[in-house]
């Protein structure tokens, strides 16, 4: 499990994140949500070890991380993607992936290097690799420069390190941003099949569509709060959740009919689908 126990992030006079308390449990989707700058991203960034807690706990089960630095975190179990891709573009794909699994100890991986006894090892990680790969259907492009993919690709290269790991808990920083529909659909299959009992995933989206879809649990922020926590089907007939996106009860239907027509009463991002602002 990976639990937020009464996280409080400040910048100054400002609080980004005020005394959260949730559960990630495993073997399910946790959806977070809210208006821009609820502090959605800032909860990643913190259980990823990028920005320090002011006060509180983050842990996985009963290990504390935000005390640790970023690879002990990740040495811990938990792995990430990026609002804005993070590859190294002039390397391959599968170089890309094979940073993720760097060996924990600077022994071990002068050994790799040199051929000391971890070249057996080296081929086991870059069959690892090789099995994501394909899994997401980027074996043909594992020798590519990451850099010359098409947008999507990348998306699901980002996708592809974090998973290698198998990690015990992975977040999702707004994975679809920036896709088309049919990319949207395809990442959505990806994150379905990822579903496992002992895996905790963290979706943070913009796309309401996706996340009404595909979600368990969503929790909702707001202004650095927790607002509401539950199903999808709870938290579409939340009046509170509904005045917190567009001031108003009965906003998601609203939303929807609009996003059909295309009409002006919310703004659409072309190839992120439906986004929600706080008015």
């Amino acid at each position: 499990m990976l639990r937020f126990d009464h996280v409080t992030k400040q910048f100054g006079g400002f609080k980004a994140v005020d005394d959260v308390s949730f559960t990630v449990r495993p073997g399910i989707i946790t959806a977070v949500i809210g208006p821009n700058g609820a502090g959605k991203s800032t909860l990643v960034n913190m259980a990823a070890g990028s920005y320090r807690v002011s006060t509180g706990r983050i842990l996985i089960d009963d290990v504390e991380l935000q005390a640790l630095p970023k690879h002990k975190i990740a040495h811990a179990g938990l792995s990430r993607t990026y609002q804005n891709i993070r590859l190294f573009d002039g390397m391959s794909v599968m170089k890309n992936l094979e940073v993720a699994l760097v060996p924990p100890s600077i022994g071990s991986l002068v050994s790799d290097t040199f051929g000391f006894g971890g070249r057996r090892e080296a081929e086991e990680r870059r069959e690892r690799c090789f099995e994501v790969l394909k899994t997401l259907g980027l074996a043909p492009f594992a020798e590519r420069q990451a850099g010359s993919l098409a947008y999507g690709q990348q998306k699901l290269v980002e996708l592809a390190r974090a998973i290698v790991p198998k990690p015990r808990v992975l977040l999702l920083d707004e994975p679809a941003a920036g896709l088309n529909h049919g990319e949207t659909e395809q990442l959505k299959q990806h994150i379905l099949a990822l579903r496992q009992p002992d895996l905790a995933m963290v979706l943070i989206e913009h796309d309401m569509k996706l996340i009404m879809s595909i979600s368990d649990t969503i929790i909702v922020m707001n202004r650095g709060q927790l607002l509401a926590e539950g199903s999808p089907a709870d938290i579409r007939a939340n009046i509170e959740v509904q005045e917190a996106y567009l001031g108003q009860p009965g906003a998601i239907r609203d939303i929807e009919a609009a996003a059909r027509g295309r009409r002006n009463r919310v703004r659409l991002r072309e190839g992120e689908g439906l986004t929600w602002h706080q008015p």
